[in-house]
């Protein structure tokens, strides 16, 4: 089993106490109990998932282990370990690595919506939240003044 063990300074009525909680890593933080990683700790990071996914395929493909036991062994699942195999298929060692969680960029900003907000701004010279307002009026879809004011930020509009 994988875990941390927390320590926590808990003050209750004025007396401190020391708290222990195990907690066990996220699903994506597994336990990795190849030897490779065991024997070669200077070489081999079990915290760098690129390189573990990357000696996880290279072992069932150059070392002929069967998929179950290598993904038991780099701690992924069988459907890890073929999408691990799609990705470096089609990019690579790029493909293994980790990308980074959430949305890229606002869904709801389209350059007509940016457009509409700078517009709104130099001809009528509009609040954020009036602005806003007006983007729901006209196309029924609700900002935030914030958002609107960060629009204007971006593009050297916003006079405070």
């Amino acid at each position: 089993m994988c875990g941390i063990l927390l320590l926590t300074l808990c003050s209750c009525s004025g007396i401190f106490t020391l708290i222990t909680i195990e907690v066990f890593m996220k699903k994506t933080q597994k336990c990795v109990t190849s030897t490779l990683f065991q024997e070669y700790p200077q070489f081999f990071n079990p915290l760098d998932r690129g390189q573990v996914k990357y000696e996880m395929l290279r072992a069932h493909s150059h070392e002929g282990h069967f998929i179950t036991k290598v993904c038991k062994e780099f701690g992924y699942s069988r459907e890890s370990f073929y999408q691990a195999l799609e990705a470096f298929r089609k990019q690579g060692i790029a493909g293994l690595i980790d990308k980074p969680k959430g949305k890229s960029k606002p869904d709801k900003l389209t350059p007509e919506i940016i457009g509409f907000v700078i517009y709104q701004r130099a001809q009528f010279g509009l609040s954020g939240a009036a602005i806003a307002q007006e983007i729901f009026r006209t196309f029924n879809l609700k900002l935030h003044r914030r958002t609107v004011e960060r629009i204007l930020g971006h593009y050297g509009i916003l006079n405070r």
